[in-house]
């Protein structure tokens, strides 16, 4: 029995180790979580930032903007695209069957090689040596092509000179030069500017013939001189279409303390008081189609529609030719020859002044008015007669009204074979005789007459265009 015991006493006392055991391994064991539903987590709302707003109204903004330029730029490429492609590819014929003249000259034209002709340069056709199929009628006038451009438009330079004028009393560049306001303004005033384009040439200064450079450009103006380069582009076999032996013509281009001019075919330099020629240079658009002509000078490509009168016109009055030299206002006429009678100008000055005794402003405003058949459409104008000093703009400071006058230094002289007849321009006790070039004369020796009328601008629709000259209808 005790046995028995002891054997209990021993399991329970490991009995009670493993218990102690439990109940050290439930002190060590965390606690059973109580579980419980689960609690939504109320999150409050929170107003977006102004500055995720404004990237977000920034980014639409710049999408909107870059959509615009992409649009704006598919655009103006697109139209430029199309501008380009019309004057690269005119078309050869318009409406009336009228030939596209660039298109005509290049596809029609002779290309040579050497001597006198047609020769092609970097795309453009250029008229080289003495050459006699290059002649074109506009306004009124015969001009002489120099050069079809790749462009297709066309530059021009008039094949008689308009008038002598010294370049300037102090050596400038040409846009300063008195000439240049003379041509944009007296002479383009005067002509057909919807058919012209803005011209592009080099206003750099040329001391040295090896050395030209082309930095600075002028493209604002419409009518200039030819450019040193142009002009020997010209000369061929050591001739050029634009010039006689002895022809003194004014170039654009100038030096330090010089201007250079035509010397022959060469070029040379000369004070800018001197009187040159004049020899206006125009650009014509792309799109100018000929109605009639073969580039002769008996037959010249015409690319005007109809007659129109303008300056050049040459008008008939009686048995009389005269020329339009300036339609500014009234229609102002110089007659297209001198008259057959001579006279001196003045006898004791050098004022054209018509209450002068003997003087040939007295004689121009009785003896002669009463022999013209047509007098009575004449009407009474004022004309220039200021001096010559230090500008030629000197000769609008005087002026006379009367019905006969003599042209002064600066009115647009057409057809300069015409020669040795007085202006109504002084300097100081001479007075000037326009000849090439011009010289002074005494006013008490007897000289040609070139007498210039007015007609009023109501004869612009009564004058009618017959057979080569404006006559009253």
């Amino acid at each position: 029995m005790n046995d028995d015991i002891e054997i209990l006493d021993i399991f329970n006392d490991n009995k009670k180790n493993d218990d102690k055991k439990v109940e050290s391994t439930k002190k060590e064991s965390k606690p059973n979580k109580i579980e419980h539903e689960p609690v939504k987590k109320i999150i409050p709302k929170v107003p977006k930032r102004k500055s995720k707003v404004k990237t977000k109204a920034i980014q639409v903004l710049f999408c909107s903007i870059s959509a615009l330029f992409i649009l704006g730029c598919c655009v103006f490429y697109g139209l430029r695209l199309i501008k380009y492609y019309k004057i690269y590819n005119p078309k050869i014929e318009n409406e009336n069957g009228n030939t596209l003249l660039a298109k005509d000259i290049s596809n029609n034209s002779e290309i040579v090689y050497e001597g006198d002709g047609l020769y092609i340069s970097s795309g453009n056709y250029i008229y080289k040596g003495n050459v006699n199929n290059n002649y074109l009628k506009f306004n009124n006038m015969l001009w002489r092509i120099l050069r079809v451009n790749v462009d297709n438009s066309i530059d021009i330079i008039l094949d008689d000179y308009i008038n002598l004028l010294p370049w300037n009393k102090s050596t400038t560049e040409f846009s300063e030069s008195e000439i240049y306001k003379y041509l944009n303004e007296d002479f383009l005033n005067q002509i057909n500017k919807e058919m012209l384009i803005k011209t592009n040439y080099c206003a750099d200064l040329v001391d040295d013939l090896g050395n030209i450079t082309c930095e600075k450009h002028d493209t604002d103006t419409y009518v200039m001189l030819l450019d040193i380069t142009s002009f020997l582009n010209t000369v061929k076999d050591k001739k050029s279409f634009l010039v006689q032996d002895d022809e003194i013509m004014w170039l654009n281009n100038y030096s330090t303390d010089k201007v250079w001019h035509t010397n022959g075919v060469n070029v040379s330099k000369s004070d800018s008081t001197t009187f040159y020629e004049i020899r206006p240079v125009v650009k014509l658009k792309n799109n100018i189609y000929y109605t009639s002509g073969d580039g002769s000078k008996e037959n010249p490509y015409v690319v005007e529609d109809k007659e129109e009168l303008s300056l050049g016109s040459v008008v008939k009055l009686g048995q009389d030719n005269w020329i339009v030299y300036d339609m500014s206002n009234n229609i102002r006429l110089m007659r297209e020859d001198v008259l057959e009678a001579k006279h001196n100008f003045d006898n004791t000055k050098n004022i054209y002044d018509v209450d002068s005794k003997d003087s040939l402003a007295n004689y121009l405003n009785t003896t002669y008015l009463d022999s013209l058949s047509y007098k009575d459409m004449l009407i009474e104008d004022t004309f220039y007669v200021g001096a010559y000093k230090d500008s030629i703009r000197d000769v609008e400071k005087n002026t006379v009204k009367v019905k006969v006058g003599i042209p002064n230094i600066i009115d647009h002289k057409l057809n300069s074979s015409v020669k040795s007849y007085f202006t109504s321009t002084a300097n100081e006790d001479i007075i000037w005789v326009y000849e090439n070039p011009l010289r002074p004369s005494r006013n008490t020796s007897t000289r040609s007459i070139r007498p210039c009328i007015v007609l009023d601008k109501s004869y612009i629709n009564k004058l009618k265009f017959n057979k080569g000259y404006f006559e009253v209808a």
